[in-house]
């Protein structure tokens, strides 16, 4: 467990994904220097940052000589994009935001499971674009289109691999970057539209999210995905059954 938080630590690993280059770990003051640039923060930030980033296991620590360099891990990748959105839209800035990152980490890969194989299918058709319509339990719907599925496809099965606990092998470095910002940005659209589907109030009140997210477990958020094409069920070792569009 953390001894500590620092809500700095999302930024950190958002400057080693943009650095890491697979090989050579990088220095402490490359991110303060990234840091500084984005205008996120400066040495104490950087240190901070990576000190309880490596805590958490979203980043490794490598002896370099007389000093330590950092790189980050795939499940940092993932989930510090996720807790960016805590704590830049959320405003959660105390070590509570580790909880609800995991919870919204649990939210992320429940719709993911329902959402990559319709992707899947959908490439294979030679198509770009996939339009949606979610429901919430309560009735209420909400419907987007994405374009890049090919590319959806790619991140989504390595979050969903990571997420998962499974070890996702040839991840191309410069898609660690990538990566963050698919972790972030589904969850942010999500806070913005599928969880205000269940409470209309959430995406604007900060007592109602974390009541949400307080409520949750793994099996209990499952959103229904309606889909023109029919989506294939998603496990560990490939693709097996079909799913009813609901």
């Amino acid at each position: 467990m953390p001894t500590g938080f620092s809500k700095h630590i999302p930024s950190v690993v958002e400057c080693l994904a943009r650095h890491y280059d697979g090989f050579n770990p990088i220095s402490l003051n490359r991110v303060r220097g990234c840091l500084s640039a984005l205008r996120k923060g400066g040495v104490t930030e950087a240190y901070n940052g990576a000190k309880y980033g490596v805590q958490l296991g979203y980043i490794e620590a490598v002896p370099y000589g007389k000093f330590v360099r950092f790189r980050p891990t795939l499940i940092g990748v993932v989930k510090g994009g996720v807790m960016d959105v805590v704590v830049g839209e959320l405003g959660i800035m105390d070590a509570s935001a580790i909880d609800v990152t995991e919870r919204l980490s649990i939210i992320l890969y429940s719709i993911l499971l329902t959402e990559i194989p319709s992707a899947i299918q959908t490439a294979q058709h030679g198509a770009d674009t996939v339009e949606c319509v979610c429901c919430a339990g309560g009735g209420s719907c909400y419907s987007y289109r994405y374009r890049g599925v090919g590319g959806r496809v790619y991140l989504g099965m390595i979050t969903l691999k990571v997420l998962a606990g499974i070890e996702a092998r040839g991840v191309r470095p410069r898609d660690y970057w990538q990566l963050f910002r698919f972790a972030r940005g589904e969850v942010s659209f999500y806070l913005a539209h599928g969880l205000g589907g269940v409470y209309p109030e959430a995406a604007g009140a900060f007592p109602l999210v974390r009541l949400f997210l307080g409520r949750l477990d793994r099996g209990w958020f499952t959103p229904r995905v309606r889909v023109e094409l029919g989506s294939r069920r998603l496990n560990p070792l490939g693709f097996r059954g079909f799913l009813k569009p609901s």
